[in-house]
């Protein structure tokens, strides 16, 4: 029995080139530059930790509005970036959720530890039916189907006696934390209560996106015909992701109400709808952490731009277009672009 064996050099010896240096200096480099797929988490963190810390006052207001907003922009990307379904019907479901929540509790005088896993299921149930028929469709009709459904609940939260018609309904309270010994009406506690909601849909998505199931979405999004070849059933992974993104959707529309206090029909409208697919392109679609980065971006420079003038969509709809030339694939996915070049 023979035993092959190669004895190893110590660096330098052997190698008058100094090609072992040279290696282990490019794989430092490669290392160095990996980590940019880590940036916007970092950034991100470090700024949801630190700002209750510095501002009490209008910085955490527009935060918080920029944490729902990436809930539900995360949602529009469970079907935009990971199954491939451009859809701008995902505001009815922010609808849902806000209704709901405000008619199981005000109306019908359910606890909010009751009402809240009760609207989400209600929506769950209401977002399969919806999912069965949308997700038989692709492409522009699936766009048109979505928005038909969107705008036919529209037109029921308008009409229908006990949701207040167009304007609204108020006095949605926000959750009871005396048992924590906290107070959610107090800016600071609920700033957190959000950062917590957002922190678990993302670490949601992130297992989602590493799971079986997570890998036939974007298998979908990349060949469906390839995956029905390989015997998914593509058709029940599509309602899948749909009531996924429905759920997550949902959520941001209770935390709406309750942060406002208040939900009308406009939160269901296409303009919504609109709203979060912009968010996602500039993020970056297809992303874990590109609703975030898009949601932020909106909210800060929309900000920026009324404090200038009274027709700052139009301005931002320019800066929108911008980032899309610049940053292909959305900020996020530019990043991750970057990164990929020098692995």
């Amino acid at each position: 029995m023979t035993i092959d064996y190669q004895l190893a050099e110590p660096d330098g010896l052997g190698d008058p080139g100094g090609t072992s240096q040279r290696r282990a200096f490019e794989r430092g480099l490669r290392l160095d530059w990996s980590a940019l797929r880590y940036a916007p988490a970092v950034v991100l963190g470090l700024l949801l930790a630190f700002l209750p810390l510095v501002s009490t006052g209008y910085a955490l207001t527009l935060a918080v509005e920029a944490m729902i907003l990436a809930i539900f922009a995360c949602g529009v990307n469970v079907l935009v970036g990971y199954t491939g379904l451009t859809t701008v019907g995902n505001a009815m479901f922010v609808g849902l959720g806000g209704y709901g929540i405000a008619i199981l509790s005000k109306l019908l005088g359910m606890p909010l530890w009751v009402a809240f896993p009760l609207t989400v299921v209600i929506v769950a149930l209401v977002s399969v039916a919806i999912g069965a028929i949308c997700t038989r469709t692709r492409g522009v009709e699936f766009l048109l189907i979505t928005l038909a459904f969107s705008q036919m609940l529209y037109g029921l939260a308008i009409k229908l006696p006990w949701t207040g018609g167009s304007d609204g309904m108020t006095g949605i309270a926000r959750p009871d934390l005396a048992w924590l010994g906290l107070n959610a009406e107090d800016p600071v506690t609920f700033y957190v209560y959000v950062a917590l909601v957002l922190a678990l849909t993302v670490l949601f998505l992130w297992r989602m996106t590493r799971s079986p199931f997570g890998s036939v979405l974007l298998a979908i999004r990349e060949n469906e015909r390839r995956a029905i070849s390989m015997g998914y059933r593509t058709s029940l992974f599509k309602i899948g992701s749909f009531v996924i993104s429905a759920i997550i959707c949902s959520i941001a529309g209770i935390l709406r109400s309750q942060y406002s206090y208040f939900v009308n029909p406009d939160s269901m409208s296409w303009q919504a709808s609109g709203e979060g697919l912009l968010i996602v392109i500039m993020g970056g679609a297809g992303t874990l952490l590109g609703p975030a980065v898009g949601a932020a971006l909106s909210v800060l420079v929309k900000d920026g731009l009324s404090r200038i003038t009274g027709e700052y969509n139009l301005f931002f709809g320019l800066f929108f277009m911008l980032v899309v030339v610049v940053f292909r694939g959305g900020v996020a996915g530019a990043l991750n672009n970057l990164e990929g070049r020098f692995r």
